[in-house]
């Protein structure tokens, strides 16, 4: 097989199998003789945030000197961007080589359990230092909690409504579920959260002797942050905070990357580890998260797919950029709650122009355009992208305004294939 043929066998697996991912994961980890073990794991859940968070960790990891593998989900353009070492891709021979050996592995595996086991292979055979994972949906029962293996850190960022059919249906059922992931004899890197979320995740923390250390955004007020939005300012201060535990967990091998042949006193020690936050938060990266694409006309791409990413769009669009208007370009799964995301915008809104996102999930875009239409905004529905985001950045531009898109970051990367070509 190919590599093209190899991806559209994984990426055409049901999105859930007969068991849940973690115990799939348990199966299918024991008949691979576990390859999981040794490795140094950082373990991220949330619900927003958690991409960010997780490329901020890597960057300031591999500013520090550390070889670190990162497996995230979904993919924008490509399926090589969920896993990656140092920040380069696997390579297609690679997912080839090791996909075949994945596909063979008798369990009933969905695409997300293929790719993370794929990935596990990889950054077991590249001798990775940390190994940074990403759940996917939820967390206790999410296949990345199947690893047999405590992680060093565990990491949760902010907890939403998203995804309420499977996880709950309040901000505590959702908590619950994302704290999950935590094993006694890790260390909780626990982002600012609504009280009823912090009670839940803070409880089984103390249920489990978890030592935990909550972040504050206040520490990044006079940091130089690469990544544009209000809401990155508290993603980089739970990424600096969990490098930090990770500096207080494991000094020796800090020590190691770091001292370059010479005794550190803690005072230098300290500061080299602040040093590496500090260049990680200056030059980490990440796609299709208030991404300016084009400044002339002005075009700015946000996966904002539920109601709490679009309320921290919407503030940072406030704080960056005044009360517009703006003209949306928007395309959405019709699992969210897509009405809370446009009444969200409607203030500060000119127009939007709706498209159907390419997925069996999305919702179809004229219905969208109606139910805005309905409550009195301008709306028109495309059935192409190119054609939408064209006639909105054509009117932004004549009448001294700006466009952005947002919704499924399935759409967001249907944009950005579409912009690199």
């Amino acid at each position: 097989m190919d590599y093209q043929e190899i991806v559209e066998i994984i990426e055409n697996k049901r999105r859930f199998g007969k068991k849940c991912g973690r115990d799939i994961m348990i199966e299918a980890l024991e008949k691979m003789g576990h390859p999981e073990h040794g490795m140094r794991v950082i373990h991220i859940a949330g619900t927003n945030g958690k991409g960010s968070t997780a490329a901020a960790v890597d960057r300031m990891l591999r500013s520090l000197g550390f070889t670190v593998g990162l497996f995230t989900s979904p993919h924008l353009i490509r399926f090589t961007e969920r896993i990656q070492i140092n920040g380069e891709e696997i390579s297609q021979e690679d997912v080839v080589r090791l996909g075949q050996e994945v596909l063979a592995v008798d369990v009933d595996s969905t695409m997300f359990d293929d790719s993370l086991m794929m990935a596990i292979l990889y950054f077991q055979e590249k001798k990775c230092d940390y190994v940074i994972l990403e759940t996917g949906l939820g967390g206790k029962l999410d296949s990345t909690a199947g690893l047999d293996l405590v992680p060093e850190v565990s990491i949760i960022t902010r907890i939403g409504l998203d995804h309420v059919q499977i996880l709950g249906n309040t901000i505590g059922e959702i908590a619950e579920e994302k704290a999950g992931i935590l094993k006694p004899g890790t260390r909780l890197v626990l982002a600012e959260n609504d009280a009823e979320a912090l009670d839940v995740i803070l409880g089984r923390a103390r249920q489990l002797h978890i030592p935990v250390v909550e972040s504050n955004s206040k520490t990044m007020e006079h940091m130089s942050l690469h990544l544009m939005g209000k809401y990155q300012k508290e993603n980089m201060a739970t990424a600096a905070a969990a490098v930090n535990c990770l500096a207080f967990r494991d000094r020796d091998l800090f020590l190691q990357k770091i001292h370059k042949g010479h005794v550190m006193s803690s005072e230098e020690f300290h500061l080299r580890i602040l040093t590496g936050i500090k260049d990680g938060i200056r030059r980490v990266s990440w796609p299709g998260r208030m991404e300016i694409l084009s400044r002339k006309p002005f075009l700015m791409v946000d996966g904002a797919h539920n109601p709490q990413g679009v309320n921290a769009l919407h503030d940072s669009l406030l704080e960056m950029y005044g009360e517009g208007p703006y003209h949306f370009v928007m395309g959405v799964l019709a699992d969210k709650d897509y009405h809370r995301m446009i009444q969200t915008m409607y203030p500060i809104a000119a127009s939007f122009r709706t498209v159907t996102v390419e997925n069996k999930r999305a919702l179809q875009g004229g219905k969208l355009a109606s139910l805005i239409q309905g409550d009195g905004v301008e709306a028109s529905a495309y059935t192409n992208l190119k054609a939408a985001l064209e006639d909105a950045m054509k009117e932004a531009e004549e009448k001294g305004e700006k466009t952005i898109a947002f919704g499924s970051l399935y759409f967001i990367g249907e944009i950005l294939k579409l912009w690199q070509n």
